[in-house]
């Protein structure tokens, strides 16, 4: 299975789905792409949700796939999890964006990223939030 990119090489921040590209007539499409909950998902929670998939959560078979114990698997279930529901979560508060707001609703996105990397204070990211 190819490694996926889910961070920055540089500074470990979420990256974004800025371009898709036609593999058969290579039409270009620009712009800022959402992505599933899933695929956003750093690397090693991607495998290990894949092997559990292929297993059907069968946790010994998970448990023989990956050569770790039963406490293991439950432990990397549960971080995945966590995982998951933190980026679903994130979703709801940035919230669906609503007449033509999408540029904005992006802006909001990068601001709460640069935030979550230490990038930019909560204070100075309220202050531009306010400015929106």
């Amino acid at each position: 299975m190819p490694i996926p990119i889910t961070e920055c090489p540089a500074c470990s921040a979420p990256l974004g789905v800025t371009e898709l590209s036609c593999s058969r007539c290579d039409t270009r499409l620009k712009g800022v792409f959402a992505q599933a909950p899933l695929a956003r998902l750093g690397a090693e929670h991607q495998r290990f949700v894949e092997v559990f998939l292929l297993n059907r959560g069968v946790i010994r078979d998970v448990e023989r796939a990956l050569a770790i114990s039963y406490p293991t698997v439950r432990a990397r279930l549960d971080t995945a999890v966590a995982a998951l529901e933190s980026i679903i979560a994130e979703d709801r508060e940035l919230s669906i964006p609503r007449n033509g707001e999408v540029e904005k609703d992006a802006l909001r996105r990068d601001l709460l990223l640069q935030v979550r990397a230490g990038q930019v204070s909560p204070a100075a990211a309220a202050e531009k939030l306010r400015k929106l």
